[in-house]
């Protein structure tokens, strides 16, 4: 045997641990794994000595909408070492989309296959004009490998929220195709009741931003959308958990154990605080917002001790000049930060170099459990023979500090501007194919492949590891 590429000399990483050894790689897919020295013969070697070699990160939260698509979305991506994304894709008209949601998924499958650097699934995201076609909506996507479905419990204001009569019915509708159920949870009604008041008093400035979306305002809607799931008998994905109080919530439904429910927050929560609302104004304002620094530990915690099982990046980034004006009329600005890029590497800035979380945790959080849940373990989100071969190359020795904005986005600034960084990938390869090495992509657009994802299963990501958390 010959491989096509062989990573020699690396310590190999997984959610179980550190393992040095060489990676073989051929037609695609990781080939073998042998002890370090191994003689099998390569057309091509990376020398890994002294890095990490870890499964290719899986961003399964992002919005490919606004002043990026995801034909720069995926380089940014690539560049940041992620090779899968997992969008949220529907017909919201907040969104700039109407029409069949068939339509806007086959579409959006289109222009990925053509401009996509890294493989991609969907999410599909319903609103309250999707509620009467709904028996044959979700069947129909499912059907596509659309096997995720998300709805909002807030932004009336935007035709986007679900009352709970209709999530209860959209669960039931997942449930019985096979799907998993993605819930926006705030209390839509105490963030409009807040910000009108805010409103009517002038304090529009981006300081009061955050006390419209309370914690509690997240924690209630939670509480009660995992109430809803476990009459519904849904299994629960909840994205952007922020706040202290909600993982309280998530304490006390895990001692119930039901519903089925797992779990994400996003790097920007895991690093930033309310205070950067008064440092950059509009720029920083997403939803939900970024809390106090005890949040930002008390996230931490939760993502070291089993309780979230995900970071995404929950990119979503506009032009400034969308975001203005900047400090005078918060609640006129859209929400949304770019992040994808530097979701890996200030997470593990963060989180590793600083003692939050372990290296296989991490890995297992931003690649392993996406996996899982959302169907493509073990295609995708593990180093093993007959899994696609996604790897990164990681430099834990490398030092970079972030700019002012991506060179790979549209979008003009950073969240991240002049943080100092230690660790960040070397080579960045997808299904034996190098996207990204020393600083320059190297992956051609339209190669990224769209992936139907399988039904849920639970066994797929109720591990041994997972039922101890």
């Amino acid at each position: 045997m010959t491989a096509d590429l062989a990573i020699r000399g690396g310590v190999l990483v997984s959610g179980s641990g550190l393992t040095k050894a060489d990676l073989l790689i051929s037609d695609g897919r990781i080939a073998e794994i042998n002890p370090p020295g191994s003689p099998v013969p390569a057309s091509r070697t990376i020398d890994a000595s002294g890095k990490f070699v870890l499964p290719g990160i899986i961003d399964a939260h992002l919005h490919p909408f606004y002043a990026d698509k995801i034909d720069t979305l995926s380089r940014a991506a690539a560049a940041g070492g992620i090779t899968t994304i997992i969008p949220y894709i529907g017909s919201v008209k907040a969104w700039g989309k109407s029409g069949s949601g068939f339509d806007v998924v086959r579409n959006f499958i289109e222009e990925g296959e053509k401009t996509s650097l890294v493989d991609f699934g969907i999410h599909f995201s319903l609103t309250r004009d999707d509620m009467e076609i709904l028996d044959e909506l979700v069947p129909g996507m499912v059907a596509l490998g659309v096997t995720s479905f998300k709805a909002f419990m807030a932004y009336s204001r935007r035709g986007m929220k679900l009352e709970d009569e209709h999530l209860l019915r959209a669960m039931r509708v997942v449930a019985a195709a096979g799907g998993q159920f993605a819930v926006h949870a705030e209390n839509g009604s105490v963030i409009d009741f807040l910000e009108d008041r805010f409103t009517a008093e002038g304090n529009v400035g981006p300081e009061v931003f955050p006390a419209t979306h309370p914690p509690l305002a997240e924690a209630e809607a939670v509480f009660r959308i995992l109430t809803l799931a476990d009459v519904a008998g849904c299994p629960l994905y909840l994205p952007h958990i922020s706040a202290r109080e909600s993982l309280d919530v998530m304490r006390l439904f895990k001692t119930r154990g039901a519903p089925e429910f797992t779990a994400e927050t996003c790097t920007h929560y895991l690093t930033l605080t309310d205070e950067e609302m008064a440092r950059r104004g509009s720029l920083a304002k997403m939803s939900p917002p970024l809390r106090k620094r005890a949040d930002v530990e008390a996230v931490w915690d939760a993502v070291a001790g089993g309780l979230i099982d995900v970071i995404g990046s929950d990119s979503a980034g506009h032009f400034i000049k969308n975001k203005e004006p900047i400090r005078d009329a918060i609640f006129k600005s859209p929400n949304g930060i770019p992040g994808s890029e530097t979701m890996f590497t200030v997470a593990y800035d963060e989180g590793v170099n600083k003692g939050w979380v372990t290296l296989p945790r991490l890995v297992e959080v931003t690649s392993e459990n996406p996996a899982r849940i959302f169907g493509l373990y073990p295609r995708k989100g593990v180093l093993r023979p007959g899994s696609d071969a996604d790897v990164v190359v990681f430099d834990p020795g490398a030092s970079f500090t972030i700019g002012p904005r991506s060179r790979h986005l549209k979008v003009d600034y950073d969240m991240f501007e002049g943080r100092r960084c230690l660790g960040a990938p070397t080579h960045v390869i997808q299904r034996g194919r190098v996207l990204f090495e020393h600083g320059e992509l190297r992956g051609e657009a339209g190669r990224g492949l769209y992936l139907p994802r399988k039904k849920f299963d639970s066994s797929d990501i109720n591990t041994p590891e997972r039922r101890k958390a």
